[in-house]
């Protein structure tokens, strides 16, 4: 993450590091690419760290299997069903902001 000021890699178990850092780190805009197996565990923990801070609201946007379900999901996107033809999943694009 060259050039951004104070960023640093961390190379841990999300979910762990998620429940370890969320009351010391949160963040306005999250992308995320999910592993579908724990789809849900993942995009929970996120959405557990998104803060608005100073932006007017606070913003994750996901690929995600097209069976994923949150009530404040906007789905922005259907990916045609040969994206992924090898692993045989289909997905879309969500946002959630709050």
């Amino acid at each position: 993450i060259d050039g951004i000021s104070g960023a640093g890699l961390v190379n841990h178990c999300f979910l762990e590091w998620t429940d370890a850092a969320k009351w010391s780190a949160t963040f306005p805009r999250i992308i995320m690419n999910p592993p579908f197996r724990k789809v849900r565990q993942h995009m929970d923990a996120a959405l557990s760290m998104l803060c608005r801070g100073a932006h007017d609201r606070a913003t994750l946007v996901a690929l995600v299997p097209v069976t994923y379900q949150h009530p404040d999901a906007e789905e922005l996107e259907t990916l045609p069903s040969d994206t992924f033809a090898g692993a045989k999943v289909f997905t879309k694009v969500v946002r959630i902001e709050k």
